[in-house]
C-alpha cells in the first residue's frame, strides 16, 4: 500500500511520538521511512544583527540536526527497515510538501502539538498547514500539551 512514508520531525520527544506508529506501518507495507527535519530560515532582519555569529550557530545547528536524522535512520535500518534521512531549509510546511513531492512519498506521518487559543496564534500549526495543502494521505498523531 505505502512505499515511501515521509516523517517530518523537529527533534523533540513530542514529535517522535509518531515513530512507533510508522515503524509498524512501514514493516507491514515494506515501506521506506524518510525522516525529515526542516531548518526554518531566519527572518531577514535577524541576519543584520551579527551575521557571523548567526552563520556559525546555524551551521552548528544544521550539523546537529543532520546527525540526529542520520542516527534515527541508522536505528531503523538496524531494526530491518529501509530508512533515509533528509535535512532541508525553508518554511516548514512548504518544505514538507515539497520534499514529499520530490521523493514520491505516498504518506506523510507526523505529530501535532494541537495548540489552541493564543498558543496556536503564537506557534502556528504546521500539521494544519500540511493537512490543508497535501495531495497525499496524512497520518497525524495528536500530542497532549500542557499550556
Amino acid at each position: 500500500m505505502y512505499k515511501k512514508i515521509l516523517v517530518p520531525l523537529d527533534g523533540s520527544s513530542a514529535s517522535e511520538s509518531i515513530l512507533s506508529h510508522v515503524e509498524g506501518l512501514a514493516r507491514a507495507c515494506g515501506a521506506t521511512l524518510c525522516f525529515l527535519e526542516v531548518l526554518e530560515a531566519l527572518p531577514p532582519h535577524a541576519t543584520v544583527v551579527v551575521p557571523e555569529m548567526l552563520a556559525e550557530g546555524a551551521s552548528q545547528r544544521a550539523g546537529e540536526i543532520q546527525h540526529y536524522v542520520q542516527e534515527l535512520a541508522e536505528t531503523f535500518r538496524g531494526r530491518g527497515l529501509a530508512a533515509e534521512a533528509f535535512v532541508r531549509r525553508g518554511n516548514v510546511a512548504e518544505t514538507i510538501l515539497q520534499v514529499a513531492s520530490e521523493l514520491g512519498a505516498d504518506l506523510i506521518a507526523m505529530s501535532s502539538h494541537d495548540y489552541r487559543g493564543l498558543a496556536r496564534i503564537v506557534h502556528g500549526s504546521v500539521a494544519g498547514d500540511v493537512l490543508h495543502r497535501a495531495t497525499v494521505p496524512l497520518l497525524i498523531v495528536r500530542i497532549e500539551t500542557t499550556n
